[in-house]
């Protein structure tokens, strides 16, 4: 696995000009992580084409700049986007194609466009979950329903919450394509000066991570919801790395794959630990006694984790590994069983 560092250019008090990438780049996605990446793009390229559902959202930001719905404090120089709802139209005009939308809702979203409209375009995927309706990871449903060459499929992802972005904190992300060109290419989209980002080849187990880690984010928020420390929280977290690099490894054997690599431990970590991660969020809650009914009415946006579960479970059927973790995680949200009873006989295998 060929892992580079695109270097970032320290600041200067007096900033020259930027030459801007000459790339046409569409981002699908209205959400607070598209609107993030969309704060980055501003900064590299002069082509950026973004595809929202909400008019609200395509008026916010060409009058005002500013996404209504999500992020509504960062600032967006729409001065070289196109915005619109035609999501044909957007998808025409580009040749790198983004897509942010949550996996529960993608082939929903992409199910007007005809696998010709995608088929020659390059596809980078910043999705953190699987298609339910199909069991797959993203560039597997891409591969299949769009016939889009490995060659042209790449995924961004790493350790990074929206609203860090959008207060330029300094953030580490990944590259992954097979096709080691495009993932620089992608990298140069997704560094500014307060991004850096690795670019990798393992796209599929890093797919397969960011799946697993929101699982087990949602289970650190279920411990913490029923009062367990921090403490018991790093150890349960520990283990949550065996059992993710057993299944990866299972799946996508790669004996150069570093596990502790921000790709997939430090995006475990900050999912688990940080405030802002949703399912933190809907894993205390259901910690907390809410019903899967309520935790999912009290949150405004998606938590990956929650959908990650079942398909995690009916891709294990074929396998047959042992990930009991997740598996109590699944059910919990799915077969209703006692909380405090399941997160308990876990935590007396960890070591």
């Amino acid at each position: 696995m060929k892992r580079t560092i695109i270097p970032i250019s320290p600041v200067k008090r007096r900033r020259k000009k930027i030459n801007k990438l000459h790339y046409r780049v569409a981002v699908i996605g209205g959400g607070s992580w598209a609107t993030a990446i969309i704060k980055i793009l501003t900064d590299n390229l002069d082509h950026i084409y973004w595809w929202v559902r909400e008019e609200e959202i395509a008026e916010g930001i060409s009058k005002f700049g500013h996404n209504p719905l999500y992020l509504s404090s960062v600032y967006i120089d729409s001065s070289n986007i196109i915005i619109s709802t035609d999501l044909k139209k957007i998808v025409s005009r580009a040749d790198y194609i983004i897509v942010v939308t949550p996996s529960a809702f993608l082939k929903k979203t992409l199910e007007s466009l005809k696998s010709s409209r995608l088929t020659k375009k390059k596809i980078i995927t910043a999705v953190k979950g699987i298609v339910p309706e199909t069991m797959q990871v993203i560039s597997d449903y891409f591969k299949t329903e769009f016939h889009i060459p490995v060659s042209n499929l790449a995924m961004i992802s790493g350790p990074s919450h929206a609203e860090e972005i959008a207060r330029e904190k300094a953030t580490y992300l990944t590259a992954a394509s097979s096709n080691v060109e495009f993932a620089e290419t992608i990298a140069k989209f997704f560094t500014n000066r307060y991004v850096r980002t690795i670019v990798s080849t393992d796209m599929l187990g890093a797919e397969m991570a960011v799946v697993l880690k929101n699982i087990y984010a949602l289970g650190a928020g279920i411990y913490s919801g029923l009062g367990y420390g921090d403490n018991f929280i790093a150890a349960y977290l520990s283990n949550c790395v065996k059992e993710m690099t057993k299944f990866v490894s299972a799946l996508y054997p790669d004996d150069s794959r570093e596990m502790s690599d921000s790709v997939y431990l430090g995006d475990l970590l900050v999912t688990a630990y940080s405030s802002f991660s949703r399912n933190k969020q809907f894993g205390t809650m259901i910690g907390h006694g809410l019903s899967v009914r309520v935790a999912q009415l009290e949150m405004r946006m998606v938590a990956e984790g929650y959908y990650s579960c079942r398909c995690i479970h009916e891709i294990n059927k074929k396998f047959n590994i042992y990930i009991p973790i997740a598996e109590a995680v699944y059910r919990i949200l799915y077969e209703g069983t006692n909380v405090l009873t399941e997160m308990n006989s876990i935590a007396e295998r960890f070591a």
